[in-house]
């Protein structure tokens, strides 16, 4: 499920919005969605509040990875034109002389697992020819138990095999790989259950982490790919598009503290048109770049403040109009969030505009 992408959102001083050399206070937040690829951990929450109301959060966005240790690919054994019998008997003694796959007795295969696989897993619905044989010890010391193609001694059909290190896997095969239904445990208890092709997921199948976090939704070539959903242990939730293990198309983000982020996503990140509503009813609706609020969007408060115009790295820069609560009025020019350079001021008292030039957010002319 890629790269890491870290959020955090701070707050800072509203640019101070002023006329007649009265400054005017709006304690607006800023937000800055910024990029961290080198944080290690699956999910990282962090929230911090101070008694100017600053906020220092970090919230990962990445997709659930497929655990690398025990890899989902299943694609082990292989043909011996050597073994062809009619009896379980003359079977025996082929396997037993073959040194590839020998018979042995092991309980680490048990009878209620094999009666589940049976019971679970529909014969394949081909023309081979199967055949029921001993718990074999295969290449790698790997333990199998199953159906098997009489003629081209391949692992066909339904059956279990065991690695090493404790993987599990329990479904359909075809010509020694997983294809059909299956589910397989890896090694530190992570489990995929659903489609398999090719010994890898493909189509649809749900992938759950040892510590609750799961994805459930399309599969390509052992990688989200397509519709699905992805919900961690600590309630966050993101439903929508994938492709090639991250990320990508349309979505929605649901965060555990209540943020939503609602658009389009690309490699893992909020990119292109976007809507980010925030706990506290803040809703921004525009342009996102590499998870940060870029380009251009529309910022509005609860209490009816409302920006609209151009942002860089989450703060106004460019062209923009500001409207607060009392329907004073401010457009022109903004840098790193504040009012710089010409622009026009509206009093709805006096019902007329000035022009004034600003820097760093103060007044320093009028303009006549």
């Amino acid at each position: 499920m890629g790269c890491l992408c870290t959020k955090k959102l701070k707050t800072e001083e509203e640019a101070e919005f002023e006329q007649n050399n009265e400054p005017i206070e709006e304690n607006e937040v800023h937000e800055l969605i910024e990029v961290n690829n080198n944080t290690s951990n699956f999910y990282e929450f962090n929230n911090n509040n101070d008694s100017n109301n600053k906020i220092n959060k970090k919230i990962i966005l990445k997709s659930i990875p497929m655990n690398k240790k025990s890899k989902t690919f299943i694609n082990s054994g292989t043909k011996d034109e050597n073994i062809d019998s009619d009896n379980i008997s003359d079977l025996d003694q082929e396997i037993i002389n073959n040194i590839q796959y020998k018979i042995i007795n092991s309980d680490k295969i048990n009878d209620e697992e094999l009666n589940n696989l049976f019971s679970k897993y529909e014969p394949l619905n081909d023309s081979i020819i199967v055949e029921i044989r001993p718990k074999m010890l295969c290449e790698n010391e790997i333990i199998y138990y199953g159906e098997w193609d009489k003629k081209n001694n391949f692992r066909h059909g339904r059956g279990i095999q065991l690695w090493p290190n404790g993987a599990k896997y329990s479904g359909q095969w075809k010509e020694n790989q997983a294809c059909g239904k299956g589910k397989l445990i890896h090694s530190n208890g992570d489990i995929y259950e659903g489609d398999w092709d090719l010994g890898k997921p493909n189509g649809f199948g749900e992938f759950i982490q040892i510590d609750g976090n799961k994805y459930i939704g399309e599969w390509k070539n052992d990688k989200q790919d397509g519709k699905g959903e992805e919900i961690w242990s600590d309630g966050s939730k993101y439903e929508g598009m994938f492709k090639n293990g991250k990320k990508n198309g349309s979505g929605i983000f649901i965060f555990c503290d209540g943020d939503i982020y609602e658009g389009n996503f690309e490699d893992n990140y909020m990119e292109g048109k976007g809507k980010y509503t925030f706990s506290d009813k803040r809703i921004y609706e525009g342009d996102f770049t590499k998870n940060k609020i870029e380009g251009y969007g529309i910022f509005k408060w609860p209490d009816g403040r409302i920006y609209e115009g151009n942002f860089k790295n989450g703060k106004k820069e460019g062209f923009g109009t500001f409207i607060s609560v009392d329907g004073k009025k401010f457009k022109g020019q903004w840098r790193n969030g504040k009012q710089n350079g010409e622009g026009e001021i509206f009093n709805p008292k006096e019902n007329i505009w000035k022009k004034g030039i600003w820097e760093n957010g103060k007044r320093i002319k009028w303009i006549y």
